[in-house]
C-alpha cells in the first residue's frame, strides 16, 4: 500500500502544468513575505525636537515593538489620547518637511498611532478628536488589549492570500486523480487488476489529502517561521481588533492574536481538507479531467460573488464554511458568538465537524464512484 500511494503523489506532482502552478505559488508568496512580513515592508516616522526621524525595515520593527511595550495592557481612553498626543508630527515639522498638516493621518507614524488614528479617534489633521474607546469598539472596548500586533496581522493577511491561491493550485493537482484516468482510458485496467477496485482508489485518496496537508503546513510553517525570525512572539495577547490594517476589526467579541491564530490554523487546514474532498469526489464522477478541473474551479470561485451581507444568519454560515472564505478567514471572524444547549462558542469550532464529515464523504464517495465505473 505504501508503495501504491507513493506512485500516486508522484502522479499528483510530476506534472508541467502542476510545476507550473507551484513556481507561480513559490513566486507570489515570496512576494507576500517581502511585502507584508519581513521587516523591509515596515516604517516609522516621529517628530523628535521638530526634526523628522524615518526608521525602516528592522529598525523600526523594534521601534514599533518598544512603543507598544510602553503601552501595553487594557485599552482605555486616556491611554488613546495619550498616543495620539505624543506622537502626532508638530506644524512647523511638517511645514520644513513639505508635508501637508491637513492630511497628517494619512501619513505613517508607529502602529499604535496608526491603529487608533484610523479607527477614528484622530481628525484629519491629526489631533485626538475626544472619542471615547466604546464609541469605536462599542461594549467590549473595556476587554481589549493593547500590544505589539503588527507582526500577528500581516501573517495572517499573507498567509490568507497565499493560500487562496494554494486551493487554486490544489485543484490543479488533485482533480484528474480519477478523471484522467477515464480521459486515458486507463480505468478499465485499473479495475480489472486483483487489488484495483479497493487498494488503488483508497491510494488515490490518501496521497490527494497528504499532498494537500502537507503543502498546506509547508506554507504555514514557512510564514511562521519569517514571522517569527521579524518579529518575534511579541504581543501574543493583544487583541486582534487593534490592528493597524484592520483585518479583523470587526470580529465581535474579544479575542487575542495567540487564540486568533490558532484558530486560522485549524480554518485554513479545514478549509483545504472540504476541498479536497469535493475535488476528490468530482474527479471521480467527472467524465474527463477537464471537465473535472473546471467543474471544481467554478464551484470553488463561486462563493467570491455572494457577499452575504443582508442574508440570515444560518446564510451568512454556510457561506463563511465555504472553502474559499474560509481560507479568507474575515467571514469566519466577523460571525457573533453561537449558541448550543445554553453555551456559547466561536463559529471556528464548526471547522472540526464539518471538515471531518466532508473527508469521510471524500474517502469513500470517490472510491465507490471510481470502483463501480465501469459497472455504471
Amino acid at each position: 500500500m505504501k508503495e501504491m500511494i507513493g506512485y500516486e503523489i508522484r502522479k499528483l506532482l510530476f506534472r508541467p502544468l502542476v510545476w507550473a502552478s507551484l513556481a507561480g505559488l513559490l513566486l507570489m508568496a515570496a512576494v507576500m513575505i517581502l511585502n507584508w512580513i519581513a521587516p523591509g515592508a515596515f516604517g516609522v516616522q516621529e517628530d523628535v525636537n521638530g526634526k523628522k526621524v524615518t526608521l525602516e525595515g528592522l529598525d523600526a520593527v523594534l521601534r514599533n515593538r518598544e512603543i507598544a511595550g510602553q503601552y501595553e495592557g487594557p485599552l482605555t481612553t486616556e491611554k488613546v489620547r495619550d498616543i495620539i498626543e505624543a506622537f502626532r508630527f508638530s506644524q512647523s515639522m511638517m511645514e520644513a518637511e513639505g508635508m501637508e498638516p491637513e492630511r497628517q493621518r494619512h501619513y505613517v507614524h508607529n502602529n499604535l498611532y496608526d491603529t487608533f488614528a484610523r479607527a477614528g479617534f484622530a481628525a484629519m489633521s491629526g489631533e485626538y478628536n475626544g472619542a471615547d474607546i466604546t464609541e469605536v469598539y462599542g461594549a467590549m472596548a473595556p476587554d481589549l488589549t493593547v500590544g505589539y500586533s503588527a507582526g500577528w496581522e500581516s501573517t495572517c493577511y499573507a498567509l490568507a492570500y497565499t493560500l487562496l491561491s494554494w486551493g487554486c493550485v490544489l485543484i490543479i493537482i488533485i482533480s484528474p486523480v480519477f478523471s484522467d484516468e477515464y480521459t486515458r482510458g486507463t480505468d478499465a485496467l485499473i479495475l480489472t487488476g486483483s487489488r484495483g477496485r479497493r487498494a488503488c482508489p483508497l491510494a488515490k485518496v490518501i496521497a490527494s489529502y497528504i499532498v494537500t496537508l502537507g503543502g498546506t503546513l509547508l506554507l504555514i510553517g514557512l510564514f511562521f517561521f519569517v514571522f517569527l525570525a521579524s518579529h518575534g512572539a511579541e504581543g501574543l495577547n493583544a487583541s486582534v481588533q487593534l490592528g493597524e490594517m484592520a483585518f479583523f476589526f470587526d470580529t465581535p467579541y474579544p479575542i487575542s492574536w495567540k487564540e486568533a491564530f490558532a484558530f486560522a490554523c485549524l480554518a485554513w487546514l479545514g478549509a483545504v481538507v472540504v476541498l479536497a474532498s469535493l475535488t476528490l469526489m468530482i474527479s471521480a464522477w467527472a467524465k474527463n479531467s477537464f471537465s473535472a478541473l473546471v467543474i471544481t474551479f467554478t464551484i470553488y470561485a463561486l462563493p467570491l460573488f455572494f457577499s452575504g451581507s443582508g442574508c440570515p444568519p444560518a446564510v451568512k454560515l454556510v457561506l463563511a464554511m465555504l472553502p474559499i472564505t474560509q481560507l479568507e478567514l474575515r467571514n469566519l471572524f466577523s460571525l457573533e458568538l453561537l449558541s448550543l444547549g445554553g453555551q456559547q462558542f466561536k463559529a471556528m469550532w464548526l471547522v472540526l465537524p464539518v471538515s471531518a464529515a466532508l473527508a469521510a464523504l471524500g474517502t469513500l464517495l470517490p472510491k465507490r464512484a471510481f470502483s463501480r465505473h465501469q459497472v455504471m
